[in-house]
């Protein structure tokens, strides 16, 4: 929750400016610059208003309270009239981008009030109006995006845990996407597109008093609101007989039925929020989308936030580190575009087999062409990221640094194509041949933009010299106006016989003639006093102040063409926006393909088999990351044989796998995953084999901790991943299991976990890794054909193991947890009186267990099944 204003007030500050809240500020008793900033801050309640004043964005009120602190520059004041003296904070416009962003990280949002005229024409207050609202989802400022990760802006409707409807969307790529989904679905997809921003349904209370800031409340689940910056609207937002017509105005389209929008109501009201949300964020430069693509999650394979994060596909569990994810391993791609998709693809691995396919034979032909492959990873980091160019164009909100970017990409576009022309895979050849207009857009740059433009717009030295006739004019005029003054002043000083004159500029006072005080008696009559220094005056003539005004005159309407020019151009570049945004999507596409290839052949992955079949058969495999970070040849591969389907490939469906910690049942069982979700995004894999066949979702159940915000304990978050994984998991899936039931007693942990493996073979027969300790479980393999033992292998000698990290068929004799506890270093003493115990225990246990034979020898009546 926002601050109130008095906690943002600094302690040095606190008494010295009236910190009353600018709601309650009446506008006829203050002064008319407070009184129109006060109008306008009322239609923006919550919001810090950065008001322009001249070179700079003022705040007031709590606004500058809270500006001063978070951004920490100096807070000081303004008089208010009948409010005596109010806080006032502000920072240059030039520098506004950086303190944006500082501002931003924090959940605020910014509103960017503009002068409308020109303060030297103005007729009393200056108008002013805000432009645009901005908000985590909403940058477009490069500076203030993450190049390599998409700025999704999301918002999501809930009827109930079964219905709920999710929009999202980047801005600076016209992405546009929605689906409809479950309540868990929905927090699956959260995590996987991890938006900056999320348009939720919220109860607005307006400020009681002058100390409490005008707030919303989100009236939404804490496992979203706690973890993602979320921006509450009204109930008009999500009326969506209301705002389709918003959209259909924003995607510039008369029906949505084109979009398949109709038939999803849940997914329409959620795009529905994002066109409001934006139709009154964008006052100017509304954003351009190219068209809503509705999707479904069959069509990729399922992976939940658990999985997600235990497999570390973008970040490391333990310090959310980029080095060690899969992502790292995997990213040689060379431009910003490539590295998104990347990301794309390994959050969302597929389960359509043509499109595997075809992502495969493209990374097979670049593999199998080292020569082309090492010449496109050259000519890659020339271009730009045209996704992101390409949307500004589309939005009419390119600069012109951004225009020679995109021509510099453009013109590497022909080399590019021929590269690719003894290619012949799907997605390579779409790079063989360029549309025409690319060239052309590239020709309209050239001959407009200047090679090094200037970054104010409305101060020249944008267009080329020799586009434009009138323009090359007034250039000559202002540059033979050095000349002039020098010509000038070397007059004058003849003229005055005064060697020490000089004709000089300054902002303030213009041209003038600065002569000495010393020689002051040889200035001439026609001399005009401008301004009395203490060693110097300055003077002016008519002259002077003739040619000052025809060359401010000219140098004016230079900017004024110099800036018409241009932004006529960005209309003409307006038409060929969807053929760079396709251009884009080419190249990108191209980069991941280029990137696979490369990690391929560095780290000898081969092509996988990727077919419709039940089976997992992965020979020599190893795991990518764990690989990687190891020396060459260190790691020790396994192979992994698993089958759905038991009567056709008499392979075991499941896996249990025993061994002691740190002998390395967890790195295996998530190379398994790893392999196969590379697989489906189109990627080699490590091994010398690998046959996949097709799964639609990967559940993982791997470690624990209490979740301590939700009251969870260690053993109830592990229950709740595993009734996941018993509702959601098909006979497809692929299911890794870690220690089920070690968060409570003995007896309950292996009942639990017997019942789950049971289940898991019998109902659902999914393919299942299941590590674990309890070696109760190797019995399965005597009554249940579907599920086979495994154990990590352990050589043992005097006291002393050995961790061979090789898995084969078999049940480990015990745990060695005694010997692990001596490796990590507990006290000699302390082991000493563990092993006695242990001999102790399993004397007495040894013991149980003959009486209760000899017993059961001696009943008469049928025996009673046992569990174990």
């Amino acid at each position: 929750m926002r601050e109130t204003a008095t906690q943002n007030v600094p302690p040095v500050a606190q008494g010295q400016y009236n910190t009353i809240n600018s709601l309650t500020v009446d506008p006829a008793k203050a002064t008319p610059m407070v009184a129109q900033f006060i109008e306008v801050k009322s239609q923006y309640p919550g919001i810090i208003l950065f008001y322009r004043m001249g070179d700079f964005y003022e705040t007031f009120f709590e606004d500058a309270l809270i500006t001063a602190r978070v951004l920490e520059i100096t807070l000081t004041g303004r008089e208010a009239g009948q409010y005596g003296r109010i806080p006032m904070a502000g920072i240059p416009v030039k520098a506004a981008e950086a303190y944006l962003t500082k501002l931003l990280s924090q959940n605020f949002k910014v509103a960017i009030c503009e002068q409308m005229e020109d303060p030297a024409q103005a007729k009393g207050l200056v108008k002013r109006q805000v432009v645009r609202v901005l908000s985590s989802g909403t940058v477009t400022e490069q500076s203030l995006l993450r190049p390599e990760e998409n700025n999704f802006l999301a918002a999501l409707t809930m009827k109930d845990k079964q219905q709920c409807g999710l929009a999202y969307c980047d801005i600076t790529t016209g992405q546009f996407l929605v689906t409809e989904l479950t309540y868990l679905e929905l927090l699956s997809e959260l995590d996987r597109i991890r938006p900056v921003e999320i348009l939720v349904k919220g109860k607005k209370r307006r400020a009681t008093s002058a100390q409490e800031l005008d707030e919303f409340l989100p009236d939404i689940p804490a496992d979203i609101s706690d973890n993602y910056r979320c921006t509450p609207l009204g109930d008009d937002a999500f009326r969506a007989s209301d705002t389709q017509f918003i959209l259909m105005d924003l995607l510039k389209v008369k029906s949505l039925e084109g979009f398949g929008l109709p038939a999803l109501p849940f997914a329409l009201q959620a795009a529905g929020v994002i066109g409001y949300y934006i139709s009154r964020n964008f006052l100017e430069n509304t954003p351009v989308f190219n068209g809503i693509r509705n999707y479904s999650l069959q069509q990729t394979v399922t992976m939940n936030t658990t999985a997600r994060r235990n497999l570390e596909l973008l970040a490391t569990v333990k310090n959310n580190q980029y080095e060690g994810s899969l992502l790292w391993v995997l990213n040689r791609t060379c431009t910003s575009m490539g590295t998104r998709l990347l990301r794309q693809w390994i959050n969302q691995p597929l389960t359509n087999l043509n499109e595997i396919h075809s992502r495969l034979d493209g990374v097979e032909e670049l593999v199998m062409s080292p020569a082309i492959r090492e010449s496109i990873r050259h000519i890659l980091p020339d271009i730009y990221d045209i996704e992101r160019l390409s949307t500004k164009v589309a939005n009419i909100t390119a600069q012109p640094r951004d225009l020679i970017a995109l021509k510099q990409s453009i013109a590497r576009m022909p080399d590019l194509s021929n590269l690719l022309k003894p290619l012949e895979t799907f997605y390579i050849s779409r790079l063989q041949a360029f549309p025409p207009e690319l060239f052309k857009v590239m020709a309209l740059i050239d001959q407009a933009i200047d090679e090094t433009p200037a970054l104010n717009l409305k101060e020249g030295g944008i267009i080329r010299q020799g586009y434009h006739a009138e323009l090359d004019q007034m250039r000559d005029l202002v540059r033979n106006h050095e000349i002039w003054l020098a010509d000038y002043e070397a007059e004058q000083r003849e003229r005055t016989g005064v060697k020490t004159l000089k004709v000089s500029f300054n902002s303030a006072f213009g041209y003038f003639i600065e002569v000495t005080r010393a020689n002051s008696s040889a200035v001439p009559a026609d001399y005009h006093r401008k301004q009395t220094l203490t060693n110097a005056e300055r003077y002016t003539t008519d002259v002077l102040k003739n040619h000052e005004a025809q060359v401010l005159d000219a140098q004016s309407r230079q900017y004024e063409l110099e800036y018409n020019l241009f932004i006529e151009l960005r209309q003409k570049l307006l038409a060929y926006a969807p053929i760079l945004a396709d251009c884009a999507q080419r190249v990108a596409v191209l980069d991941v393909l280029q990137s696979l290839a490369t990690v391929a052949v560095e780290q000898n992955y081969v092509r996988p088999k990727v077919d419709d079949s039940y089976e997992i058969n992965l020979q020599q495999s190893r795991h990518p990351v764990v690989e990687k970070m190891l020396p060459l040849g260190r790691f020790v591969p396994n192979c992994v044989s698993l089958s759905s389907d038991y009567k056709e490939y008499k392979i075991p469906q499941m896996m249990i796998i025993t061994g002691p910690n740190m002998a390395g049942k967890s790195t295996y069982m998530r190379q398994v995953a790893l392999i196969v979700l590379m697989a489906q995004m189109g990627s080699f894999v490590p091994a010398s084999y690998a046959r996949i066949g097709l799964v639609d979702g990967i559940y993982t159940r791997v470690g624990a901790v209490d979740d301590l915000s939700s009251g969870q304990s260690t053993f109830m978050v592990e229950m709740n991943e595993t009734a996941q994984i018993l509702h959601g998991a098909t006979q497809r899936s692929l299911v890794l299991l870690d220690e089920v039931g070690r968060g409570t007693s003995t007896y309950d942990g292996v009942s639990i976990a017997w019942a789950v493996s049971e289940y898991m073979a019998n109902k659902i027969g999914c393919r299942t890794l299941f590590a674990t300790h309890y070696h109760e479980l190797n019995t399965l393999e005597q009554t249940n054909l579907k599920i086979a033992n495994y154990r990590v292998c352990v050589t043992e000698a005097n006291g002393e193991i050995e961790f061979l990290h090789t898995v084969e068929p078999g049940a480990a004799q015990k745990s060695y947890g005694i010997q692990v506890a001596k490796m990590a270093g507990i006290p000699g003493e302390v082991i000493q009186k563990a092993e006695a115990l242990l001999t102790q225990m399993q004397k007495k246990e040894l013991a149980v267990v003959e009486a209760r034979r000899k017993e059961k020898a001696e009943e008469t009546e049928a025996p009673q099944l046992s569990l174990f």
